[in-house]
């Protein structure tokens, strides 16, 4: 069965239980990701928003990370929008400690079905994506199991990338090492294990071809050849499998990231954008959107809803899902900076 996103959106049978628009409120103005996400996102959530409310949703693009937007709109009080879609679990929780964001309404039982660990009283998850190793099956002699598999050079021949970004290369160096997902920020609490991680880059250093910066490179980087073995998002490398090239996705040892809605605080439409979120936790519209994306629902329910093939290739079906930790936003937070500096200056070094 080939999945349709539009006749999942015409599959929706349930009762309606959201009411018609708050008071004078006829629009509401999302700052969303923009491209292929507003596209999706108009067709799971904005448009069936508004035949069921009368409530227009409006999107507008902002910065991947809109931290500093939602601060000037609270404090200059123009609401160039009235809510935010696609903020990642980190910058909310940045937002809330810096009073800058209403809380949310998450009473319905479609929000209550979400994980804890998907949501609190400020944010609540419409889609998850995770960073995956991922590798061509056509050049790579044998199946790699483990980011161990891609240190060993020899055992797995094959062109190499990394991201040039901290965090996440720091992380697959310790997973590499043997360190389990969730002992990451203890290993590194101490400069022993920072020694420990680099230690670990310098072994695969002279075996990277690509340090890519960019996600939208890694792509074209695995369907052209240049790599054959890459770590990147899940749905980075979903879409060159959809495009009919042998990519493999290696779901052990991934971490994941939660995206989602949030309110600037003092939004004075915040009662209809509440409305408007707790209809976006319904799990038929999730599976419209996350399958076009080939992102994760949030809602477990949302997998009722979608093609069983199209389920087992995102990051939050529960095969996959048991195989990956979430990304310690927390802990990596204090120490972006830091982490960015040492990284840098190894790797110019």
């Amino acid at each position: 069965m080939q999945f349709s996103a539009t006749t999942a959106v015409a599959a929706i049978s349930a009762p309606a239980i959201i009411g018609r628009a708050y008071g004078q409120t006829d629009t509401l103005t999302v700052g969303d990701a923009g491209g292929a996400y507003t596209r999706a996102w108009t067709e799971a959530f904005y448009e069936p928003f508004e035949r069921e409310t009368g409530i227009r949703v409006v999107p507008v693009e902002r910065r991947d990370n809109p931290a500093a937007e939602v601060r000037a709109v609270v404090e200059t009080g123009n609401y160039r929008w009235d809510l935010c879609a696609s903020v990642g679990q980190d910058v909310s929780h940045t937002l809330v400690e810096n009073d800058l964001l209403e809380p949310l309404d998450l009473s319905s039982d479609d929000a209550l079905a979400i994980p804890d660990t998907m949501k609190d009283d400020h944010f609540v998850a419409s889609d998850v994506a995770a960073f995956v190793l991922a590798y061509r099956e056509d050049t790579v002699n044998k199946p790699i199991t483990s980011y161990a598999d891609m240190w060993d050079v020899e055992g797995f021949p094959g062109r190499r990338g990394l991201r040039q970004f901290a965090r996440d290369t720091i992380q697959i160096a310790l997973l590499a090492d043997g360190v389990p997902l969730a002992d990451i920020p203890q290993v590194l609490s101490e400069e022993a294990g920072w020694q420990r991680a680099f230690a670990k880059l310098e072994e695969i250093r002279p075996h990277i071809d690509v340090w890519w910066s960019s996600a939208a490179q890694t792509p074209t980087l695995l369907e052209s050849g240049e790599l054959d073995i890459c770590p990147t998002f899940n749905s980075r490398a979903q879409s060159v499998i959809d495009a009919g090239v042998p990519v493999r996705i290696v779901w052990n040892g991934g971490f994941f990231t939660n995206f989602g809605w949030v309110i600037p605080k003092g939004s004075p439409k915040a009662d209809a954008a509440r409305q408007f979120i707790a209809f976006c936790c319904s799990p038929e519209r999730q599976a419209v959107a996350c399958a076009q994306m080939g992102i994760g629902p949030s809602h477990p329910g949302a997998f009722d809803f979608m093609d069983a093939e199209r389920s087992r290739t995102l990051p939050t079906f529960p095969e996959n899902l048991a195989q990956m930790g979430p990304l310690d936003f927390r802990f990596w937070g204090p120490l972006q900076e830091t982490a960015a500096e040492r990284f840098n200056t190894w790797l110019l070094g």
